[in-house]
């Protein structure tokens, strides 16, 4: 055998021995099931980090581990949540915060898209409004309550409007990014097949840039629920953040934490009804 046959026969060799056989595993032998089983463990665990928690939380404190001035046990605010759902507080309290939260981020997020759609289809507009909206963007809206305050008084108006205000510049600048990112080749077989500037911007550009302005329109709704909070501390005599301000005043720290705990799902609720929303408006982004 010739040298340069037995180094062929060597490199064949050292190739063959670099392939390796892969077992197909459960996702490749039955992905239907493997997916229905993955699926019941991440929600199981979802469920059981939180049980857990509040299960340390009980124990610790009925331990004395923790203060229960100020970490009551979880049995303690269940209680006394009841008894808030008992004498309509709460309900009055969450209804206040609803309305507040609802009622801005639709007049915030609506005007923003449409405004959004307008800027960034117009390259001249953008160019000329971005660094304005880029500057109000970065003041920080509770910063202007004083102001809208005293324009508008305590009534409702005043915190509508902020929470409009706070959600608004952030579907605005997402908007608009994701109408100027539109790739030009899509706009160009609109025109080749007779489209009008409305058919293009309904048909062409609103499709394509709705994944990322539904991004920031479920940015804007955890915004929207920080900002109420804020707003109901200083300015309102109902809510969940007059609910927390007030039990911290009264010094009842299971008030407080009845008003948390109820912010926080409102936050959650609103994430996943969003989440829906972009589920049946972006079927091809599934």
């Amino acid at each position: 055998m010739s040298p340069v046959t037995r180094e062929q026969d060597s490199a064949a060799a050292q190739d063959a021995g670099d392939w390796r056989t892969i077992a197909p595993g459960p996702a490749e032998l039955d992905p239907r099931g493997y997916a229905r089983r993955r699926t019941l463990l991440e929600r199981g665990l979802a469920v059981l980090v939180p049980v857990a928690l509040i299960g340390l939380w009980q124990i610790l404190a009925g331990a004395g581990v923790l203060e229960s001035n100020y970490f009551p046990p979880p049995t303690e605010i269940a209680a006394s949540w009841a008894d808030l759902v008992a004498n309509g507080v709460y309900q009055e309290s969450v209804l206040a915060s609803l309305g507040r939260i609802v009622s801005g981020y639709l007049l915030g997020t609506l005007s923003a898209v449409a405004l959004g759609l307008v800027i960034g289809s117009i390259r001249l507009v953008r160019v000329a409004l971005e660094p304005t909206i880029s500057a109000l963007y970065t003041v920080p809206k509770l910063a202007i309550l004083p102001l809208l305050l005293l324009i508008f008084g305590l009534g409702e108006t005043s915190k509508i409007l902020l929470v409009a205000l706070t959600c608004f510049f952030v579907v605005l600048i997402n908007t608009i990014d994701a109408v100027g990112g539109v790739s030009s080749r899509y706009h160009d077989v609109g025109r080749s097949a007779g489209a009008s500037r409305w058919a293009t911007l309904r048909h062409i550009t609103l499709p394509a840039a709705l994944p990322q302005t539904l991004t920031g329109m479920r940015i804007a709704s955890g915004l929207a629920v920080i900002v109420i909070v804020g707003a109901e501390f200083v300015a309102a005599d109902a809510g969940l953040g007059f609910l927390v301000w007030n039990s911290w005043n009264l010094g009842v720290p299971e008030h407080m934490y009845v008003g948390i705990v109820s912010i926080s799902l409102i936050g959650v609720v609103f994430g996943l009804v969003l989440r829906g929303v972009e589920w049946l408006l972006t079927p091809w982004n599934r």
